[in-house]
């Protein structure tokens, strides 16, 4: 009979077999799934900013960096040129694109490279993207822009197609935004370069001739051939209405017609405008009538930061279509406006105006992309998801 001396010895023999055996099983049937987060490859490992702070660069603290990234498994990095006033801890300052600077990004660049590091660089330094007095037009951000011609499938085309505007702007030929703290552009550089030739077919329903609405407003002023004319510069008239009343812009069909989509382009008036003639931003509506009297709502049409709205919305059918501009109270005054008069504030305005300014207004009978100017990315949207298009036939 074993002593228990000896009984512990034969469990503690087969505790280690049975260790054994279930490390040989392990190493012979490996989890993919665990060993990739274990050791990830290089593609699916972070990078990161790495921001060079007000020109404290050194070639010694870049190599304690980048190999403390290496080391905690971080695989690659884009260097940020910044300043944010952070005060000088380095013997000398190494100021963004002088010789000593390109020096030490040469020298991040080859020990990155060292270090199988992925290596990127912002277009700038800061937050100024690619602009600056340095940058030529040719190598500054730009824009799409186009111009539409309709042409009947099927047959040679050869006709001159129209120039797209060539303005150096947000949108198509708008020009540089109003900015309240400085002083307009009065010739900024241009620059345009062909990009494509697209051919597409028309959204189905706009291939029937549709008839052209009777355009009027509740006021002088109006220039209607303005409001197709693709000009987004160029504005007619709306008179401002009194407090608690509603302009208007109305479409009359001689027949009923189905909408699905509208665009449209406002001037609306700016803070220091508002201030002075005592109103906000109109609110804007798009109604629709039966008999031209008794008036639904169709759509809000809401701002929002791009240049131009384009809106769709589900086929509504009726003879009459208007676009209301209802009077709002002014917004509450800024802390920088409190115990100033408006007019004070350096922008020269005659007299508070008289009417509201519109470029472009166009009902569409064929679905459009809801929000497509927000969709392409011309102003920056954080939520994409509350532009749902409609589903359409």
């Amino acid at each position: 009979m074993p002593t228990l001396r000896s009984v512990t010895r034969l469990l503690a023999i087969a505790s280690c077999c049975l260790v054994t055996a279930s490390r040989g099983w392990c190493q012979a049937s490996p989890d993919a799934l665990t060993q990739g987060f274990e050791n990830p490859p290089s593609s699916a490992r972070p990078r990161v900013w790495w921001h060079w702070m007000n020109g404290n660069i050194s070639q010694e603290g870049i190599k304690l960096d980048l190999e403390w990234m290496h080391r905690v498994g971080i695989a690659g990095y884009q260097n940020f040129d910044a300043a944010l006033n952070t005060p000088q801890v380095v013997e000398k300052r190494l100021a963004y694109m002088t010789p000593e600077w390109k020096e030490a990004f040469k020298y991040a660049v080859q020990l990155g490279d060292k270090l199988d590091m992925e290596v990127a660089i912002a277009g700038s330094p800061g937050w100024s993207e690619t602009g600056g007095p340095w940058v030529p037009p040719g190598h500054g951000m730009k824009k799409y822009v186009w111009s539409e011609t309709i042409a009947e499938g099927g047959k040679p085309f050869s006709r001159k197609l129209p120039h797209p505007p060539t303005q150096t702007g947000a949108f198509q030929n708008l020009g540089m935004r109003e900015d309240l703290r400085r002083p307009p552009i009065a010739s900024p550089p241009e620059f345009y370069a062909d990009a494509a030739v697209v051919a597409f077919r028309i959204p189905r329903g706009e291939e029937q001739v549709h008839p052209e609405p009777k355009i009027s407003s509740s006021g002088d002023g109006l220039n209607a051939a303005m409001l197709s004319d693709g000009d987004l510069e160029k504005t007619t008239k709306v008179p401002i209405p009194r407090e608690g009343a509603e302009s208007w812009i109305q479409f009359e069909y001689p027949s009923p017609e189905t909408i699905q989509a509208v665009t449209y382009v406002t001037k609306d008036p700016n803070i220091i405008v508002q201030l002075i003639a005592h109103m906000g931003v109109p609110e804007k509506t798009l109604e629709a009538s039966d008999d031209g009297q008794n008036f639904r709502t169709v759509v809000r049409l809401s701002g929002g930061r791009a240049p131009e709205h384009t809106l769709c919305f589900a086929p509504v059918t009726a003879r009459y279509f208007r676009v209301t501009f209802r009077r709002t109270p002014p917004p509450p005054l800024p802390a920088w406006a409190e115990g100033n008069d408006p007019a004070s504030f350096g922008v020269p305005i005659a007299a508070p105006p008289q009417y509201l300014e519109v470029a472009e207004l166009v009902l569409y009978s064929a679905p459009r992309i809801n929000h497509f100017e927000e969709k392409a990315a011309f102003v920056p949207e954080p939520e994409l998801y509350q532009y749902v298009t409609p589903d359409v036939d």
